[in-house]
Parts: C-alpha cells; sequence; structure tokens
C-alpha cells in the first residue's frame, strides 16, 4: 500500500480554517420529505482524506459546524410538529467521509438501521477535543466500532494479514455473498437524551 501523499502548503491550508466553518444550511424541507431522510457531510476539500485524521485543527472546526448544523436543524424540526430522530456522527479514522449530522422522519425512524453497529458500553469515550466544544455537551453520546467489509471477490485466496490482525467475523449477506467485518475504528454518535 503506498504512503499517503503529503499536503503542499500545509501551513497556507492551516490560515483558511475559519473558511471552513460557514453557517450551517438550513434543513431543506423538500428533500426531507421526498426521502424521510436528509444527511449533511463534511466538505474537507484538500483534508479529505481517506484513512487518515485530518489535523486536529480541521476537526475541530468541523466538528463545530456539524454541532452547530445539529442544532439548527433540531429548531426547525421542532416548529414542523413531527416525530423525528437527530443524530451527530463522528467517525474515526474516516471522520472527513463519514462524519455527518442525520435527520429522520416518519418510517424512516424505525426502520433505518444504525450501520455503525451495537453500542459498546465499555468502548471509548468520546475523544476530549469533540468534548470540549461548544453544544456538545447538551448531547448523550454512544460508542459504536466502525466497520468495513471486505469482499471475497477482492481475495478470493486469503484475507489480507492486516485485516486479520483486527478485531473480524465473517458475516454473509442475505444475497450470500460473503465478506470479512472488519473494525477499523470507532464511531461516536450524538443525539438528545430525550430522543
Amino acid at each position: 500500500m503506498p504512503a499517503p501523499k503529503k499536503i503542499r502548503g500545509k501551513r497556507r491550508h492551516l490560515r483558511y480554517i475559519p473558511s471552513l466553518q460557514p453557517q450551517p444550511e438550513p434543513l431543506p424541507n423538500d428533500a426531507l420529505q421526498a426521502c424521510n431522510c436528509y444527511y449533511n457531510q463534511l466538505g474537507l476539500g484538500v483534508w479529505h482524506f481517506h484513512s487518515r485524521l485530518p489535523p486536529w485543527q480541521i476537526r475541530q472546526r468541523a466538528a463545530t459546524h456539524l454541532l452547530n448544523t445539529f442544532f439548527s436543524w433540531e429548531a426547525q424540526l421542532r416548529l414542523q410538529g413531527e416525530r423525528y430522530k437527530l443524530s451527530i456522527r463522528l467517525v474515526s479514522p474516516e471522520f472527513a467521509h463519514e462524519s455527518h449530522v442525520e435527520a429522520l422522519i416518519r418510517e424512516r425512524i424505525g426502520m433505518y438501521p444504525p450501520i455503525y453497529g451495537d453500542m459498546v458500553v465499555d468502548g471509548p469515550a468520546l475523544p476530549l477535543e469533540y468534548r470540549q466544544l461548544p453544544g456538545s455537551e447538551f448531547l448523550t453520546w454512544t460508542t459504536h466500532p466502525w466497520n468495513i467489509f471486505l469482499d471475497l471477490f477482492d481475495y478470493p485466496n486469503s484475507w489480507p494479514a492486516w485485516a486479520l490482525r483486527k478485531p473480524h467475523r465473517p458475516y454473509q449477506a442475505s444475497d450470500g455473498e460473503e465478506y470479512l467485518l472488519v473494525q477499523t475504528g470507532w464511531v461516536w454518535v450524538g443525539q438528545r437524551a430525550d430522543a
């Protein structure tokens, strides 16, 4: 596996961190009503890494933006008077690709399975860099494993050694396809305690 590319002009990019935190966009009600769910992912440009975390300054700015989005959407959803489920998800190590705020309404509330898996009571707590952010103390945070699926088609002879060193288990999909479910990190899900 080749080494990740280094960011050129890192100091210059760090100077533009404030531009990564625009005001949260309002929850698009038309899209929410059409699909009964809507989520807002991060757009981190040059910091959009796969399988490695951006610098902590970038993560804090991005997580602050997600928290602001959460509270903005919550205010909108309360005005609608309809039942909803709202959560924020912070992922390690796929922070830039998978962290987001998610709003669910109607039948999606009950049928939308949490793809992050069951809660792990003794898993790592929300990292301090996120706990210190304004607003995070108003949410109840749960820890879940972050799993990836390896396809038997891609590894016909044997599973890769790096995957077998991590927590893993075989998984068979409903269509009979076989996978290896590998835990590569953690997900912290924040919701209101009364949600």
